[in-house]
C-alpha cells in the first residue's frame, strides 16, 4: 500500500505570509515547523545572519568578505564545501580547530615554515620526554612551531585538544591514538599555577606506551611551579623574519617569481620588519601583500606605506593630533562598519559625535555642529578612507549603493584596539554606543556591533559579558540575540578564552536559564567556538535538541547548517543526525529531522556540471560515496516519519522541479531516488509521486519522465 501523498502546494515558490522580523518565540511556536524549515523568508534571514557575521569578522581580521547566496563559489567539490571560515586566512589558517589537523594546514606549514633558533632541541626533547611545555609570547609562531614539531616526530598525524582539557588528569580521561602527536594550545591560569611534574611524569609515561608525543603551548606570562622546569622549553629568538616572508612569497606566486623580493625598497621594507619584528600574522600578511606587488595586483609604495617602521608613529600622530571630534567619531564608525554602505557608516558615527560632545559639554546649548560643515569627500581623506562601487540585496533585489572603506584593512582593528588601549575614559561611551546598535533593526548593523564588542571583549571578556553580552542574550528584541553571537566571534579565537565561552554557553543552556538565553547559546554553536570545538559544539546541541521548545529547537537547526558548511565537519554533522533521527527521545528525533529538512531546502551549490544550482543534498551525495549513505539513510527516515513524511516529499518534488530546467541534474536525482526507494522498501511510492507531479499545471514532465525509465530500469530483471 502506497503512503498518503503530500499537497500539491510549492515550497519553492515565495510564500505569501506577512513577514515580521521581530517576530519572537510565540510567534516561532505556533508556526508548524516543517514550515518554519522551508520557509524561503527564514532561509534569507538566515543566510543573510550568516554573510553578516562573516563579513564583520573578515573585517577585524583585515580581510575583503566575498560571499555569495549559494555555498560554493566557482566549481563545487568536495574539498572546497565550505561556507564560512570565520579564522583563515589566504596565507594560511590562522587558528587550528580541535581534532585532527587537516593534511592541507600540514602541507601548507611543510612548504612555507621557517624553524626557530631552538627547533632542533624541540624536537630532540620530544623524542626524550614525550610531553614538552613550549613558552614564548603571542606573535611568536608558537602554534606553527608546535604543529611542524609533532607531524615531524609522529607519523599517524597531529590532533589539536580541546582548551577545556584537564591536563593533570589527561591519562585517565582521554583514549590516546598510536605514533600520534597531540596539541594543547593554551592552558587555563589555575591549570599552569597547579601544574607538577609529578603529573606530567605520569602523563608522559602514558605517552610512551602509545608512541605518542604532547606540546602544551604556555603564554609568556604564565606562572609555572620550579619542579616543571626540565618539561619547560623557552621559546628564544623567532624564526628570521625576512627568511619567513621570503618563503611565503616563493610559496604563493606562481612559477616562484621571487624578483619582486630583489628591488631594493623591498629589501630596505623586509630589513625594517627584522628589526622590530612584527607577529607572524602580520609577517604573513606582508608576505601575501608582496606576492600581489610580484603578479602586478597592487604597487609596492602602498605595501612599503603600510608595513615601514615608522607607520605605528605615523598612525598615532594621526589618531591623536590630526583627527577632531567628528572625524573621530567617524573613524571608529568607519572601524565598525568598513566596507558597508555609506549611509550606515555616516549615521552611526553622527550618534557617536552626539555622545562625545554630550560627555565633554554637557550643556546642550553649547554643542555646535554645522550641518554643511565637512563634505564627504574632505572627511574620507582625513580619516584615510576612500568611497567605491558595491552592492547590497535588499527585499526586491539587489541595487547599487556607494560603500565606505579604509585605505589600509588593518585599520578597522587598529583604530578600535586603539581606542581600547589609550583611552579609557572612552570605554563606557564607545560600549553604551555599541550596545544600542545591538538592537538595531538591520541584521547587519547589529551583527556588526556585536562583533565589535567581542573584539574589545579580549581586553574584559567577564565585564564586557555581564554589562553587554548577556544583556543581548536574554533580550527578545529586534536582533539582539545575533548581536551576542557576534560578540562570542573573537572571544572564541583566543585559546586562553575559548574554555570560558564554551564553558558559559554550556550554563546559558540549563533548563532553569531564561528561554531567549538557551536559543542564543543553541545558535552561537555554529559559529566560531563550534567550528574551533567541533566535537564539544555537538555534544551541547545534542543537549538542547532535546528541547520541546520550537525556539530552541530552531536555534539548533542553524547551528547544524552552520557546522554542516564546513568540509572538515560535514561528516560529523551527518554522523550526528543519524543518531538523533535514531533516537527514541521525541523531541531530539524531530529536531533530527528538523535539521535534515534544513539543510536540504537551506543550501545550494553552483557547479559547473549544472545551468543552475543544485540541492545540496543531491550534489553531496552524487560527488561523495562517503557521505551518500548517510545522506539516504537520513532522508529515507524522513521519508517514513508520519509528521514529516509530506516535507520530505515536497522537498524530494522542488528538487525534480530544478531538474525540469537543468537537465544534467536527472542522472545524480535518478540515482538518489534508486536508492531512497531501496532505502524504505517501497520505489512504487516513490514512481507514484513522480507521476501525479508530472500531471500538474506546467508540472515537471520531461525530468519525470526520465527520472521513471531510471526508476523502471532499476526494477528489471538482470
Amino acid at each position: 500500500m502506497s503512503e498518503p501523498k503530500p499537497e500539491a502546494s510549492s515550497v519553492d515558490a515565495p510564500d505569501n505570509r506577512e513577514s515580521n522580523d521581530n517576530a519572537g518565540a510565540d510567534s516561532a511556536a505556533r508556526e508548524d515547523p516543517r514550515k518554519r524549515a522551508t520557509d524561503p523568508d527564514r532561509r534569507r534571514e538566515s543566510r543573510t545572519a550568516v554573510n553578516a557575521l562573516s563579513d564583520a569578522v573578515n573585517s577585524l581580521q583585515g580581510l575583503s568578505s566575498i560571499h555569495a547566496n549559494t555555498l560554493i563559489l566557482g566549481d563545487a567539490s568536495v574539498e572546497t564545501l565550505v561556507g564560512r571560515d570565520h579564522y583563515a586566512t589566504a596565507s594560511g589558517p590562522s587558528v587550528v580547530r580541535s581534532g585532527p589537523v587537516s593534511a592541507t594546514l600540514l602541507e601548507h606549514l611543510e612548504c612555507t615554515f621557517v624553524p626557530p633558533r631552538g627547533f632542533g632541541e624541540v624536537r630532540g626533547r620530544l623524542r626524550k620526554q614525550k610531553v614538552l611545555l613550549l613558552r614564548a609570547p603571542k606573535g611568536w609562531g608558537r602554534t606553527a612551531t608546535a604543529v611542524r614539531a609533532l607531524a615531524a616526530e609522529c607519523s599517524a598525524g597531529v590532533q589539536k585538544l580541546n582548551p577545556d582539557v584537564r591536563l593533570r588528569s589527561l591519562e585517565l580521561e582521554f583514549e590516546f591514538e598510536p605514533d600520534t602527536g597531540y596539541l594543547v594550545e593554551s592552558l587555563e591560569v589555575e591549570q599552569t599555577t597547579a601544574l607538577q611534574a609529578f603529573h606530567l611524569e605520569e602523563l608522559s609515561r602514558t605517552l610512551a606506551r602509545q608512541g605518542c608525543r604532547l606540546i602544551v603551548v604556555v603564554d609568556l606570562s604564565a606562572e609555572l611551579l620550579a619542579d616543571v622546569d626540565p618539561f619547560l622549553f623557552e621559546g628564544g629568538e623567532p624564526a628570521d623574519a625576512t627568511e619567513l616572508v621570503s618563503k611565503h612569497v616563493r610559496w604563493r606566486v606562481p612559477g616562484g617569481q621571487t624578483d619582486v623580493l630583489e628591488r631594493p625598497d623591498v629589501v630596505q621594507l623586509l630589513a625594517d620588519v627584522a628589526d622590530h619584528r612584527p607577529p607572524a600574522r602580520e609577517l604573513a600578511l606582508l608576505a601575501e601583500q608582496l606576492a600581489e606587488v610580484a603578479v602586478g595586483r597592487i604597487d609596492i609604495t602602498d605595501v612599503v606605506n603600510r608595513h615601514s617602521a615608522s607607520v605605528e608613529d605615523r598612525f598615532r600622530k594621526w589618531f591623536d593630533e590630526e583627527l577632531d571630534v567628528e572625524a573621530r567619531a567617524f573613524a571608529i564608525g568607519l572601524a565598525v562598519f568598513n566596507r558597508m554602505p555609506l549611509h550606515i557608516v555616516s549615521s552611526a558615527a553622527r550618534t557617536l559625535a552626539r555622545l562625545i560632545m554630550q560627555e565633554q559639554i554637557p550643556d546642550v546649548s553649547q554643542h555646535v555642529r554645522s550641518v554643511f560643515g565637512v563634505r564627504s569627500a574632505e572627511m574620507l581623506c582625513r580619516t584615510r578612507a576612500v568611497l567605491y562601487q558595491s552592492s547590497e540585496d535588499t527585499e526586491f533585489g539587489r541595487i547599487p549603493v556607494q560603500a565606505a572603506r579604509f585605505d589600509d584593512d588593518r585599520y578597522p582593528r587598529r583604530v578600535l584596539e586603539y581606542v581600547w588601549q589609550e583611552y579609557p575614559a572612552a570605554h563606557e561611551l564607545v560600549r553604551e554606543w555599541l550596545r544600542a546598535l545591538g538592537a538595531d533593526p538591520d541584521l547587519r548593523v547589529c551583527t556588526r556591533a556585536g562583533v565589535a564588542v567581542g573584539l574589545l571583549a579580549t581586553f574584559e571578556f567577564d565585564h564586557a559579558r555581564r554589562l553587554v553580552i548577556e544583556p543581548w542574550a536574554d533580550s527578545s528584541e529586534g536582533h539582539d540575540q545575533f548581536a551576542a553571537i557576534g560578540a562570542l566571534q573573537f572571544p572564541s579565537l583566543q585559546p586562553e578564552l575559548t574554555p570560558l565561552v564554551t564553558r558559559m554557553l554550556a550554563a546559558w543552556l540549563r533548563g532553569r536559564q531564561p528561554l531567549e538565553r538557551r536559543a542564543t547559546a543553541a545558535a552561537a554553536l555554529g559559529s566560531t567556538v563550534g567550528q574551533i570545538m567541533p566535537n564539544r559544539a555537538l555534544e551541547l546541541l545534542r543537549r538542547a535538541a532535546r528541547s520541546s521548545e520550537p525556539v530552541i529547537q530552531e536555534a539548533v537547526c542553524y547551528s547544524m547548517v552552520q557546522l554542516f558548511e564546513v568540509a572538515e565537519l560535514t561528516g560529523l554533522v551527518l554522523g550526528e543526525l543519524r543518531i538523533w533521527t535514531d533516537s527514541e527521545q521525541i523531541p531530539l528525533r524531530d529536531t533530527g529531522f528538523r535539521c535534515v529538512l534544513e539543510l536540504s531546502f537551506g543550501l545550494e551549490i553552483e557547479t559547473f556540471r549544472g545551468v543552475r544550482v543544485w540541492p545540496v543534498m543531491v550534489w553531496l551525495a552524487d560527488e561523495s560515496a562517503g557521505h551518500r549513505d548517510s545522506i539516504v539513510t537520513l532522508f529515507a527516515r524522513l521519508m517514513e516519519a508520519p509528521y514529516y513524511m509530506p516535507s520530505a516529499y515536497l522537498e524530494i518534488r522542488r528538487w525534480v522541479r530544478i531538474a525540469e530546467k537543468d537537465p544534467q541534474l536527472r542522472r545524480p536525482l535518478g540515482k538518489l531516488l534508486i536508492d531512497f526507494g531501496h532505502a524504505i522498501r517501497d520505489t512504487g511510492t516513490v514512481c507514484d509521486h513522480l507521476r501525479d507531479w508530472a500531471e500538474e499545471i506546467n508540472g515537471p514532465v520531461r525530468a519525470v519522465d526520465e527520472l521513471l525509465m531510471m526508476l523502471d530500469e532499476e526494477d528489471k530483471p538482470t
